[in-house]
């Protein structure tokens, strides 16, 4: 070790420099620059520094920001999500945002709507380069106030990105101001086609917008005047994703962007609407976005009509033109999952970061436009956040077909059966995913003492293989008179590397169980177990009591803790 560092030492400090920006804000305040006097020296200096307190320790964050060099940081993320709620006005009552000179990157993650108006004030003065803002409890007294003060800093902040989440109403009220500098924009609403207008009229620069899609309930928008305005050219890539697809209101709005050259769509279709004809899409395309270079999709739907081979291969049929095929190289396939009756019209690589996956979906329908190539393993990589449906029983024959992994970047992966577990649970896991990304797991599953020990061991052999796992959920569906064994079989699962649990209780007891015995744990979300009348009382009293200091709060469904160490 002693060597490394005398090898490091004698690197120039710009080579140094380059070497914190590819490492966290804590390896650098808490081991680089404890490394020797000249680290200790170059960290002090440092003047890029990233602070994400999303996901972190209430002992870490206090610990962090009594060091914070504010007017040396350039990227600043906060959150109050259930496992960090409160987070945000405590930095408020410790920093004034003011201090931090150098900031170009802000985050705020599910901000209340006194916060909002502290950070708004601050970005409309600020050199901010990146804004994401997660605001979904803009309060009614104060909503005008808080959406001129989100349009004034759209307006006079410097912004190249721009990220918004809101409720549909308050996004509907937002007054879209001119903008000379934001070339990427992405709105996790629905916006109508009018909305959608006023942006591009507004923002000369834009060049990337992602939203939710248009809002197809609007009928009061057929025959709006902008679809006679002369088209925005600035605009090259539109992505519309988990929404609805009508093709005859995308087609609206897509007079508006000619020049696109990307373009991805992911939501529900309807199969009496053109979205799973590939003859539609191709005149579209022809017609409206002559420049398209790249085309994304997952459309899909559910239908109480059993598809065939012949049907799927009819409808695959219209992609196997020399339009798809030689002039935009897109592979496309078609799946009918029998057991659930639904149909998935997508291109690959996968396009979205969200997938479920049944394995039963052995029991489908496929056709392709193409045959097998050398990059199929590639396909799925796209995929981040993996819903898995089990039945109680695996076809092993099955698995034995699968010769390389399916899913090789999930990263969060949900586990739900419908009762029973199957035997080979976990070599299937391990067959189709990489486990070593995954780094949170839910866990929809039934505890039946049938099934308990072989549901235990796969997801001790589940966690014994994912060694980045740091969220555990269980989402589960026990009743009343089996909490007990089920806290200490939990109990027996955990790892130490799990620092964030949501687990569902009956009692104080369990949660006092729970605190005082799980030590790793940084934060837990207690939900309330269904049809259980709770006596929050004695919930606080227990709180109270704890030696471990918490921040507490509660939801409509869930006591939340925030953990100090013990």
């Amino acid at each position: 070790m002693t060597l490394h560092i005398s090898y490091l030492d004698t690197l120039p400090v710009e080579i140094l420099h380059h070497i914190l920006d590819n490492l966290n804000t804590q390896t650098i305040l808490f081991s680089f620059r404890f490394a020797c006097k000249r680290f200790h020296s170059i960290g002090n200096s440092y003047n890029y520094y990233d602070f994400n307190f999303e996901s972190i320790s209430k002992t870490k964050f206090l610990h962090m920001c009594c060091i914070i060099p504010f007017e040396q940081v350039v990227s600043l993320t906060l959150s109050d999500k259930d496992d960090t709620h409160g987070q945000i006005d405590l930095f408020n009552s410790l920093f004034n945002i003011n201090q931090f000179i150098r900031l170009r990157s802000l985050t705020l993650i599910q901000i209340e709507t006194h916060d909002l108006k502290v950070f708004l004030n601050y970005a409309i003065h600020s050199s901010l380069l990146f804004l994401s803002i997660d605001c979904q409890t803009i309060s009614i007294d104060e909503e005008n106030t808080t959406l001129n003060l989100i349009s004034s800093t759209i307006e006079h902040c410097s912004l190249q990105t721009l990220y918004l989440s809101m409720r549909p109403k308050d996004m509907k009220e937002l007054q879209w101001p001119l903008n000379l500098t934001i070339s990427y924009l992405r709105i996790k609403n629905s916006i109508t086609c009018d909305q959608f207008y006023t942006i591009l009229r507004h923002s000369p620069c834009l060049r990337t917008i992602v939203l939710k899609d248009f809002n197809v309930d609007d009928t009061s928008e057929k025959n709006l005047p902008c679809f006679n305005h002369a088209p925005f050219l600035q605009i090259k890539s539109l992505t519309c994703e988990d929404g609805r697809i009508q093709i005859n209101k995308l087609e609206q709005c897509l007079t508006l962007t000619p020049a696109l050259v990307y373009l991805k769509l992911i939501g529900c279709g309807n199969l009496f609407c053109s979205t799973f004809d590939g003859y539609r899409w191709e005149q579209l395309i022809k017609n409206k976005l002559p420049l398209l270079e790249k085309f994304d999709f997952l459309i899909s739907a559910f239908t109480h009509v059993n598809f065939d081979t012949s049907t799927v291969e009819e409808m695959i049929s219209s992609f196997r033109t020399s339009f798809w095929l030689d002039e935009k190289h897109c592979l496309v396939t078609c799946d009918y999952i029998i057991c659930s009756h639904k149909l998935l019209l997508y291109s690959l690589p996968f396009c979205t970061e969200h997938f479920v996956y049944y394995n039963t979906d052995t029991r489908k329908v496929s056709a392709k436009n193409f045959t097998v190539t050398n990059n199929y393993s590639m396909m799925m990589d796209n995929v981040k956040e993996l819903h898995l449906h089990l039945t109680e029983f695996i076809n092993v024959d099955e698995i034995e077909k699968v010769y390389h992994l399916l899913f090789r970047n999930v990263t969060e992966l949900t586990i739900a059966t419908n009762g029973g577990w199957p035997d080979d649970a976990f070599r299937f896991f391990s067959t189709i995913i990489d486990l070593s990304h995954i780094e949170k797991l839910s866990l929809s599953i039934r505890f039946i003492d049938e099934y308990t020990p072989i549901i235990v061991h796969s997801i001790n052999q589940l966690l014994k293989c994912s060694p980045n796992i740091y969220v555990l959920s269980l989402h589960d569906f026990w009743s009343a008179d089996n909490f007990a064994s089920t806290v200490e079989t939990v109990y027996s699962m955990i790892t130490p590397n799990i620092k964030h649990l949501n687990i569902r209780v009956q009692n104080s007891d369990e949660v006092k169980f729970i605190i005082e015995n799980f030590e790793n744990l940084k934060s837990i979300t207690f939900e309330y177990a269904q049809d259980l009348i709770l006596n929050r009382g004695k919930f606080i009293e227990v709180f109270s009591d704890m030696k471990r200091h918490i921040s507490r709060w509660e939801s409509h469904y869930a006591f939340h803790v925030w953990l100090d160490k013990a």
